[in-house]
């Protein structure tokens, strides 16, 4: 299904995860995923939004292709676990994430806006407003990283996916600036770097409050499979594959 959409990576709106200006930074939507422990609901977005690919940004499956790719299959009777993806599906409806329809048997799931305010969904190459995409390289399901990572693991990678390499993060400001508990960006961060998809850098620098004089600092950089080059070539693909897509030839 992932080699079906014709890319190597997923576009989602910065929005998603931060939203504000400079200086008056706020949570978007992400921390409500977190807030509320709702991982399935997090899986199911970005699930749909690998398969989302093409205009007119929907994707039209039946029940049981959502509930084996949640899941589901093995964790309740057949009519509980589709009634738990439709539950799913609601609650990222009712975050303006998604819109619903029916196409025959099937239900038809249309992007929305990733903020959201519940308006349509843009792709980068049509809003033009590329700086403002963090890219989900597919690797994050082939290499099975959804099943193995946990739901503060999977927020502060989405945080790490749309910051620089190198990247600053004390833990006493991501709740201000991502809406996400101190205790579980640290418990995230210390799980990337266990997975071996992570690297920190430890700094000491010069600061005149601290009783010593000087303050350390963490500054985090994404490995393989999630690095800036891994992303870079995941993009590539994605170019390929619109080309396909657009002459009818092979990606």
């Amino acid at each position: 299904m992932l080699k079906q959409s014709g890319r190597g990576i997923v576009p989602i709106r910065k929005t998603f995860v931060q939203q504000g200006e400079r200086g008056n930074r706020v949570p978007g939507p992400l921390a409500t995923f977190v807030s509320t422990h709702d991982q399935r609901a997090l899986d199911a977005y970005l699930f749909v939004h690998a398969l989302a690919s093409a205009e007119p940004w929907n994707c039209d499956y039946p029940a049981g292709m959502w509930v084996r790719a949640l899941g589901l299959a093995d964790a309740a009777e057949p009519a509980s676990a589709r009634s738990a993806v439709s539950k799913v599906m609601k609650r990222l409806e009712d975050r303006q994430l998604i819109s619903r329809n029916r196409a025959g048997r099937k239900a038809s799931i249309t992007l929305l806006k990733e903020d959201g305010s519940g308006d349509p969904y843009e792709h980068p190459h049509k809003a033009g407003d590329g700086d403002n995409w963090l890219q989900l390289p597919h690797a994050y399901w082939l290499e099975e990283f959804h099943q193995s990572l946990s739901l503060p693991a999977k927020a502060m990678l989405l945080v790490a996916l749309s910051l620089p390499d190198g990247f600053p993060l004390p833990a006493d400001r991501v709740p201000k600036w991502y809406g996400i508990s101190a205790d579980s960006a640290e418990r995230g961060l210390r799980e990337l770097r266990k997975a071996g998809v992570l690297d920190v850098d430890e700094q000491w620098v010069k600061n005149a409050k601290s009783e010593t004089g000087w303050t350390q600092e963490r500054h985090y950089t994404l490995d393989e499979p999630f690095s800036s080059t891994a992303r870079k070539k995941a993009a590539a693909t994605d170019r390929r594959g619109r080309r396909g897509r657009a002459t009818g030839g092979e990606p």
